[in-house]
């Protein structure tokens, strides 16, 4: 070979590129090359003579996204699609997630986690942020965790906590001191440390009525102690507001802040009934969102007020929640969704624009998970997560704007490649994982016969 050749791993050519870095800058038809698990070189036209790589992709008439960050959803759900349907946030887990959940076993935790990714990966998710939350068994938090890994996807596991809540239906099997469930964390955080930031482990309280005041504080401790980022669900619905009134005279947003609750590692989940006041607090303290619009409407929970977020400084991403509120994990799905429902409320059509649901789901999410240095848009020194979008076909042709294309125009189908961490995982309807989707689907039916027995015979409530 000729010493002046430099060789790569992997070269993307021809492609509009959507690079989401500070200037929005967009490479009509330019190429990525990629060493290892970064991005080396970008450039627009084509790529010297001299440039070589193992794998080259051809994207002539696709554009090249940053790959998305799923930023909430809980894996066991994907076994509960249309469970529960029509019934708001209580009502809907006492009727599905938590019978389910508190008998699944570790083995349909891993193959719910490969569907998840799976489909999370076909539809552009390079990361995928997990809020686990069905801790009778550790070995449960270890079959979700290898599920996750099995398909290649960059993975957040959430590891967090209820240490009270049965009056709200919580299965007693699920409820742990926080003592106890910070030990579950650090376990966790030392058997995987070697796979560095393919996944990363945190913690968190699940939600306001299973958490007591105790736990909060002993989860934070830990956090700061260990420097380790932290997720819950927040304002969903008024249940959280309510049952603070109740218990603590004050809502949840002014408690979390007087324990120093709310920072910069902490991402709130939801957050539909975030007030002026609130908004300003999250602002102040480096308080991340999570929104997830599907779920939102799904469950009749209300519509989070991201354009005030926004407006404040807030960094917002996107989530798709678990698919038994949502249905899918399709993250298309939840973009669409993120755009629309803002301007379908506050009747302005400019209200979320195309381009600030891409910022959301790349950059946002990227600083949402604390990545941002590495992830989020395509710049050289960067992680190679990306995603190719192929917009022939029937629903997004003719593409005049990739950003509305993506957002408003898009399915499954259009995802021709997604990359993580310098590799392909998925092209042209393969997953590199090599797990068949109709054996996979075979052994989940397998298993959903397992649980319906297991549910007759009562063992939620023996658990």
């Amino acid at each position: 070979m000729n010493k002046s050749n430099t060789q790569y791993d992997l070269l993307i050519t021809n492609a509009t590129i959507c690079t989401m870095n500070e200037d929005m800058q967009v490479i009509g038809r330019g190429f990525v090359a990629v060493t290892d698990d970064r991005i080396a070189m970008i450039g627009s036209g084509e790529p010297s003579s001299s440039m070589n790589a193992s794998d080259v992709i051809d994207a002539d008439g696709q554009v090249l996204f940053p790959g998305f960050i799923n930023t909430h959803t809980h894996i066991f759900q994907s076994f509960l699609k249309g469970l529960g349907a029509d019934h708001q946030l209580i009502e809907w887990l006492n009727r599905s997630a938590l019978p389910y959940g508190a008998v699944m076993t570790p083995h349909q935790h891993r193959l719910a986690a490969q569907l998840t990714c799976m489909e999370a990966i076909r539809s552009g998710c390079t990361t995928l942020c997990e809020f686990f939350y069905t801790d009778q068994d550790p070995e449960l938090a270890d079959g979700c965790i290898a599920g996750m890994m099995d398909t290649g996807i960059r993975s957040v596991f959430i590891r967090t906590f209820q240490d009270r809540g049965e009056d709200y239906g919580m299965p007693a099997c699920m409820v742990q001191p926080a003592e106890e469930a910070m030990r579950e964390v650090e376990r966790l955080r030392t058997e995987y440390r070697d796979h560095g930031d393919m996944l990363s482990i945190w913690t968190g309280p699940d939600v306001t009525w299973s958490t007591s005041a105790e736990g909060y504080r002993t989860m934070l401790d830990y956090c700061k102690a260990h420097d380790v980022r932290y997720a819950m669900h927040i304002d969903e619905t008024e249940v959280d507001d309510a049952m603070c009134q109740a218990t603590y005279d004050s809502d949840i947003v002014p408690m979390l802040e007087g324990m120093g609750f709310l920072g910069d590692h902490m991402l709130g989940v939801h957050c539909v009934n975030l007030t002026d006041d609130e908004i300003d607090a999250f602002a102040r303290h480096g308080v991340s969102v999570s929104y997830n619009p599907v779920s939102n409407m799904y469950l009749g929970s209300g519509v989070a007020p991201i354009r005030e977020c926004l407006d404040k400084g807030i960094t917002v991403s996107i989530g798709t929640d678990g698919a038994a509120s949502n249905n899918t994990t399709d993250f298309l799905e939840a973009m669409k969704f993120a755009a629309l429902i803002q301007k379908g409320f506050s009747r302005d059509a400019a209200r979320i624009t195309a381009r600030e649901t891409v910022a959301m789901a790349t950059v946002g999410g990227a600083k949402a998970i604390g990545m941002q240095q590495s992830l989020g848009s395509i710049e050289v020194g960067k992680k190679a997560d990306m995603v190719l979008f192929e917009p022939r076909h029937l629903k997004s042709m003719p593409m005049h704007d990739p950003y509305a294309t993506v957002v408003y125009s898009s399915s499954p189908e259009n995802i021709s490649t997604t990359i993580v961490n310098g590799k392909v995982v998925y092209r042209d309807g393969v997953f590199a994982c090599g797990i068949d989707e109709r054996q996979l689907s075979r052994d989940i039916d397998e298993e959903l016969r397992k649980l319906r027995v297991a549910l007759s015979l009562d063992e939620v409530q023996a658990c």
